[in-house]
C-alpha cells in the first residue's frame, strides 16, 4: 500500500453512447490536460434524515438516497494542434454549449474592400451572421465577426465587423476553423474519468457541463477556461489508465496583442472574462437505483466583466449603461507565428448582443477604470446566439 501523489493524475474524456452508461478512453487522444489546481470529481448521495423519537435529544442514523457527482476540468485556453484542429477541449464545450461546426479553408475572389470580402458562391453557405473569420493576408493576418452575409449568385461577400488595416490581395484564403454555438438541446453526455498513480479510477458518468468560465484573460498572463459539471452517477475501483495519454502538441497565448473590441472599436482593457452558466434539469425514477436516470439544459445564461480605462472626455461607457443600449464584444488570443503579423492557434470569443448591469470604478496602478459588469443575451428578437467561440 503507498500514499498518492497529485500530480501523478490524468483525466480523460468520452462521449456516452447511452446517457448515464460510462465509457472508458477509447484511445491516447482522450485525455485532456487539465489545470493542476481546481480539477475535481466529487461525489455526493442525498442525505435523508429519519425524525424519529428514539428516547434521546440525538438523531438515529440517517439514510442516503440519490446519487449525483460535481466537478471542474480547467484547463489553458488554447486551440487545436492545427489550424482547422479540434482543441483538446472539444467535447467539453460541446457540452456546455450544445452545437460545433467546422469549417473548411476558402480562396476567396478579387475586389476586397477593408471590410468586405468577396466569397465563391460555392463557399458563402459555410459563413453565418456572427460567426468568427480569420483572413490570411499574408503579414496581415486578420480575425473579426461577420456582421454581413450576402448570398446573391456571382456577388457572394461576407461584411467583416473589424475593418482590416489595409484591403487583402485577390484571392486570399480564409482559414479553416471550428466554431462553437450555443444550442436548445443535443448537449453530449461524457464519462470524464480521473487515473490516480495509474493504479485508481475515479469516474463520473452521465455529466453535462453546468458553466463554462474564461478566466485570467489578463495582460501578459495565460488564460484559462473552467468547466464545471454536474452528472448522474460516479463509481471509484482500482485500475490503471487503458493508454498512454497523448496531449496536443498546442500552446496557450500569451495574453498580448489579445485586443478586445465593443461595437468593433478597439477598447483598452487589463482584463476580460465570461461566464456560461446552464442550468440543469435532472430526470429521475423510482425504478433507478442512483435516482438520477438522464438531464436536460433547461436554461442558460451569460454574464461577464471587463474594465476599460475611464475618460476624461467622453460618458460612453456611462451612457450604455444609463440607456440600456446594447453592444457587442469580440477578443482573440493568439500564437505569433516566425512570420511577423501572422498568427497560429488562435482562440476567439464574440458575445453580439451585451448589455451593462453594473457600472463601478476600480483602478490599475492607481489609473482609473470603469469597472463594467455585463449579461450577454440574444437581442430584442431573441434570433442571436448569446456567445460564438472559434478556433483556427
Amino acid at each position: 500500500m503507498a500514499t498518492t501523489v497529485k500530480r501523478n493524475t490524468v483525466y480523460a474524456v468520452e462521449e456516452e453512447s447511452v446517457e448515464g452508461v460510462y465509457e472508458a478512453p477509447s484511445a491516447a487522444t482522450s485525455y485532456v490536460q487539465t489545470l493542476t489546481d481546481g480539477a475535481e470529481i466529487t461525489p455526493a448521495k442525498e442525505l435523508l434524515e429519519r425524525d424519529v423519537f428514539n428516547g434521546t435529544i440525538g438523531k438515529v442514523t440517517p439514510r442516503t438516497g440519490t446519487k449525483s457527482v460535481s466537478g471542474a476540468v480547467p484547463v489553458e485556453m488554447r486551440a487545436g494542434e492545427a489550424e482547422g484542429d479540434v482543441p483538446e477541449w472539444d467535447l467539453l464545450m460541446r457540452s456546455g454549449l450544445g452545437a460545433r461546426t467546422t469549417v473548411a479553408a476558402s480562396t476567396s475572389k478579387t475586389g476586397h474592400s477593408t471590410t468586405v470580402i468577396q466569397i465563391e458562391d460555392a463557399d458563402i453557405s459555410k459563413y453565418q451572421v456572427n460567426d468568427i473569420v480569420m483572413i490570411k493576408e499574408s503579414g496581415d493576418y486578420h480575425v473579426s465577426p461577420i456582421s454581413a452575409v450576402d448570398s446573391t449568385a456571382s456577388a457572394a461577400n461576407i461584411t467583416l465587423a473589424i475593418a482590416m488595416d489595409s484591403a487583402p490581395a485577390d484571392n486570399v484564403e480564409l482559414a479553416k476553423g471550428v466554431m462553437y454555438n450555443v444550442a436548445n438541446s443535443g448537449h453530449p453526455s461524457l464519462s470524464i474519468s480521473k487515473y490516480i498513480e495509474d493504479a485508481v479510477l475515479e469516474a463520473a458518468v452521465g455529466a453535462k457541463v453546468g458553466s463554462i468560465s474564461l478566466e485570467n484573460f489578463t495582460t501578459g498572463q495565460l488564460a484559462s477556461l473552467n468547466f464545471a459539471f454536474e452528472g448522474l452517477t460516479y463509481d471509484r475501483s482500482l485500475a490503471s489508465s487503458p493508454f498512454t495519454a497523448d496531449y496536443q502538441d498546442a500552446l496557450p497565448p500569451i495574453i498580448l496583442e489579445a485586443c478586445v473590441y465593443q461595437d468593433s472599436v478597439a477598447i483598452q482593457v487589463n482584463e476580460l472574462s465570461f461566464s456560461v452558466e446552464n442550468s440543469m434539469g435532472f430526470v429521475t425514477s423510482t425504478c433507478s437505483p442512483n435516482g438520477r436516470i438522464s438531464s436536460r439544459v433547461v436554461e442558460r445564461t451569460v454574464t461577464g466583466t471587463c474594465n476599460p480605462y475611464k475618460q476624461d472626455d467622453d460618458l460612453g461607457q456611462f451612457n450604455k449603461f444609463d440607456l440600456n443600449t446594447e453592444y457587442t464584444l469580440f477578443a482573440s488570443a493568439h500564437v505569433p507565428t516566425a512570420v511577423d503579423g501572422e498568427k497560429s492557434q488562435v482562440v476567439a470569443f464574440h458575445l453580439p448582443a451585451c448589455v451593462t448591469t453594473e457600472l463601478g470604478e476600480s483602478d490599475q496602478d492607481e489609473v482609473l477604470q470603469d469597472a463594467i459588469a455585463f449579461t450577454a443575451g440574444r437581442g430584442s428578437d431573441a434570433a442571436t446566439d448569446e456567445i460564438v467561440i472559434a478556433v483556427f
